[in-house]
């Protein structure tokens, strides 16, 4: 059983390592309006140090789209720390839809994929 849980371990990881290391363009955090050129579009903080005595911090994410489209648009996210030694997500989030999801004060990252065209994503830290 424990080779069994350090197997399926080892798998997950390098699954979300390879899906973080693949080519895809970097944005700053934050950023606004910003268009999904590409399937897979990431964000990244450009701090490396958080405000000093913020511990917890929320990562907020909203697509949307200027087009509409006859059915409905979502994307998927994930939030990524350190180069994905932690992985939030993947959370499926829908046109006009607020996604926040806690995080602490290390250094963050943001991966959306969206196979729609027309869109474009915000990404900040309150």
């Amino acid at each position: 059983m424990k080779k069994f849980i350090l197997v399926a371990a080892v798998l997950l990881l390098t699954g979300f390592t390879s899906l973080y290391a693949q080519n895809f363009p970097i944005n700053p955090i934050p950023s606004y309006g910003c268009p999904l050129v590409t399937e897979r579009t990431g964000f990244q903080e450009i701090m490396t140090h958080a405000t000093p005595g913020r511990e917890k911090r929320e990562m907020d994410v909203v697509i949307s789209s200027s087009s509409t489209h006859p059915q409905m648009v979502s994307a998927k996210v994930w939030v990524i720390k350190d180069n994905g030694t932690i992985v939030k997500g993947p959370f499926r989030v829908y046109l006009d839809q607020l996604l926040s999801v806690p995080i602490d004060n290390g250094k963050w990252s943001v991966v959306i994929k969206c196979k729609f065209s027309n869109i474009n994503a915000g990404v900040w830290i309150d």
